[in-house]
């Protein structure tokens, strides 16, 4: 015999099931993963492929790497333009490595050249420029001058709503000759934590010989924003305590960090790349004490590029890349103490 409900019984009957069904199969929370994008190489050889890939695996906010200072541009688009991409794909940008001028000995100029920068990213609606390396002076006199440009820059980002900060490699915590103070804790000391903030690379931090958590308990307000790094794929090394960077990181009350991802190489290309990386700096570091090289401000003087690759070797580094992505936001979703 075929019986019917009345339409509210029926609502009520259908919700009740829909209730049993979910409470088995629990929706899962969705995290605040965020992306370096120069982790993804080859990423303007399919952008929006490569946009599709990171929403698929999850992650909600982006840092570029990839403005054009001298264009005004990100990968050929106007900044408000790629932003408008990357929020297509569910992704908000949110922060830049970016460059700038940077000359104690023409401030006015260093001071232009940024606010376009600012001017550009505020278009975006960056809360964070980040300035990605610089080769310090080597005595405290000249590097509390360079402090001082980096307190004025500072100001000019706070004009425009956008906090300006650095990000740290192993070589910031080397100390300054004649003195037994690393250089990391000197830029934290003579900076304007108004004006300027630290994004900690969690990697080359311990690769200088010093554990995160320390530092992030012992500058709380400053360390605004981590590079959550590892040999290659997050979490496979075994060597980073994530666990305990993450909890002391929440608890000093921020929130935002971003999955950065170096090229592939074995084992062998790794240690050539950090030899010859190391021959560099030894060379620098002889040219400057003989005075043959000239200064710009302690300006970072970076070795020419890799050859450009061909279409299908982009193609190739994109999809290694993506790999390596997916597979660290596998391991970070799966983290219970990721949030």
């Amino acid at each position: 015999m075929k019986t019917s409900l009345p339409v509210p019984a029926l609502l009520v009957a259908l919700i009740l099931v829909a209730s049993s069904a979910l409470a088995g199969s629990p929706v899962a929370k969705k995290k605040h993963l965020g992306i370096a994008t120069y982790s993804v190489k080859g990423l303007e050889s399919d952008i929006e492929g490569a946009f599709k890939s990171l929403q698929k695996d999850g992650y909600v906010v982006m840092e570029i790497a990839n403005y054009d200072a001298r264009e005004g541009t990100v990968a050929g688009y106007s900044p408000k333009d790629y932003a408008a991409l990357a929020d297509q794909y569910g992704m908000d940008i949110i922060s830049s490595h970016a460059r700038g001028k940077f000359d104690a000995s023409d401030v006015d100029g260093t001071l232009a050249a940024w606010g376009k920068v600012f001017d550009d990213h505020k278009a975006m609606g960056c809360k964070y420029v980040v300035f990605p390396m610089n080769r310090w002076a080597d005595n405290v006199e000249q590097m509390k001058v360079e402090c001082d440009l980096m307190n004025k820059v500072g100001e000019e980002a706070n004009k425009r709503g956008i906090k300006f900060g650095y990000h740290n490699h192993s070589m910031e915590f080397e100390t300054i000759p004649g003195t037994d103070q690393m250089i990391e804790d000197f830029l934290i000391a003579n900076t304007d934590p108004d004006k300027v903030f630290f994004q900690m690379d969690v990697f080359w931090v311990t690769q200088g010989g010093q554990d995160p958590v320390t530092y992030l308990k012992k500058y709380p307000g400053r360390f605004k924003v981590l590079h959550i790094k590892d040999d290659y794929v997050i979490g496979e090394s075994g060597k980073i305590d994530y666990k305990a960077i993450f909890e002391q990181f929440y608890k000093n009350g921020h929130k935002d960090w971003f999955v950065e991802i170096e090229e592939y190489m074995t084992p062998e290309q790794r240690a050539e790349m950090r030899a010859r990386f190391e021959e560099m700096r030894k060379r620098q570091q002889e040219q400057e004490a003989a005075g043959t090289q000239a200064g710009q401000g302690g300006q970072e003087r970076r070795p020419a590029g890799p050859p450009r690759r061909t279409p299908e070797e982009e193609a190739k580094s994109l999809q290694t890349s993506l790999e390596a992505i997916s597979k660290s936001a596998t391991y970070l979703m799966n983290a219970d103490f990721v949030k």
